[in-house]
């Protein structure tokens, strides 16, 4: 079980159940706190981090009259500087807010998301059992790094010579590790959240073809067929991701076709003659969008997208080479839903809308 020390200014009964919330999954141990000034906060730290496997934080730890003058990223700040000179436990550092709380001033302060690994929101019937995975998942993935000796190929339990050097070349020749949470920070935040090496479940679906919430034989698919695809590294308890690369190569030894060169009907014929699963259905296009030539997925609806029949969505920031955009579909875009696209979208957006009016 997770040790978790979580800090919080709200009233009693508010924090306290927060505090319930998390220990459902039986997965989580609580220990519940009031700030402190920040000079005795981070002796505090010093002196008893070393206790916990994780920390959870308020984005504002003033709501109170406690004399607490700081938030959450300005402890979280001396943390990590004090973890990189060793002088506390490395730990995952959560933060936790309401939504307004959160819009107001941790996402316009682009420089503080470094600080924290993961981040959840206080909400009425929040889904407890995700937020608790995610936790002890850092909590679990912070020991695996450090009981690999910081060694990349270790942590991911994968052989990366196949693959682009200039991808992990951050970790590669350095005199002395980097903290643990810059290893953390890469998986979680490279790798698991932008598409590229690792892929999640919807979009794996989308490329060989499938919907999903038509198809009873996709789990079998995934446990008989894909499992040796499965990233098992750091984190992936909390994180379900597969090696696209081993996709790739799965499907063409299973089928001696290429699957970016089928459409969906086809990659799921294919599958079904090779594999004997039969449950499986090949995805429908969204609407206004014609292809089944899936290598996306819209971001609003979720489901198997053409890129070439999206568009690319806003990000703060740019994909690195080896990363993937994110698209949504025509529909989600005269829905005005969000994710909204990317500012080079807009002109051909406006072009379609007036192709769309003369119809």
């Amino acid at each position: 079980m997770s040790r978790i020390l979580y800090i919080d200014d709200e009233k009693d009964e508010t924090t306290a159940a927060i505090a319930d919330g998390l220990r459902i999954s039986g997965q989580l141990e609580i220990t519940l706190e009031s700030p402190q000034p920040f000079k005795a906060q981070k002796q505090f730290f010093l002196e008893h981090l070393k206790e916990y496997d994780a920390l959870i934080l308020d984005l504002r730890l003033d709501g109170r009259e406690l004399g607490i003058e700081y938030n959450a990223p300005a402890i979280a700040q001396e943390l990590r500087m004090a973890s990189a000179e060793n002088l506390v436990k490395s730990i995952p550092i959560i933060l936790c807010s309401t939504e307004a709380k959160m819009k107001a001033t941790y996402d316009v302060d682009k420089t503080s998301h470094d600080l924290f690994d993961y981040k959840f929101q206080k909400q009425s019937n929040p889904p407890w059992e995700r937020f608790s995975l995610k936790i002890n998942s850092l909590a679990n993935g912070y020991k695996l790094i450090e009981e690999c000796k910081y060694i990349l190929q270790d942590i991911l339990h994968r052989d990366l010579s196949g693959f682009n050097p200039s991808i992990f070349e951050k970790f590669v020749g350095i005199d002395r590790p980097f903290p643990i949470h810059e290893y953390a920070s890469f998986i979680i935040k490279e790798l698991f959240h932008h598409p590229g090496l690792l892929i999640k479940e919807k979009l794996l679906a989308a490329r060989l073809g499938i919907e999903i919430d038509k198809s009873e034989g996709w789990q079998e698919l995934l446990e008989k067929v894909f499992s040796d695809c499965l990233y098992t590294g750091a984190f992936s308890d909390g994180w379900k991701r597969w090696w696209f690369d081993s996709i790739i190569n799965r499907y063409k030894e299973l089928t001696g076709k290429r699957i970016a060169s089928l459409n969906a009907q086809e990659r799921v014929e294919q599958l079904i003659q090779a594999t004997k699963i039969k449950k499986i259905v090949a995805a429908e296009p969204i609407e206004y969008s014609n292809s089944t030539n899936y290598w996306t997925i819209c971001e609003f609806h979720k489901k198997p997208l053409d890129p070439l029949e999206g568009f690319k969505i806003h990000t703060s920031n740019e994909p690195k080479s080896w990363q993937e955009n994110k698209y949504v579909s025509l529909d989600a875009v005269l829905k005005k839903r969000l994710p909204k696209p990317h500012s080079s979208e807009l002109e051909r957006i406006d072009q379609i809308k007036e192709n769309i009016k003369r119809k």
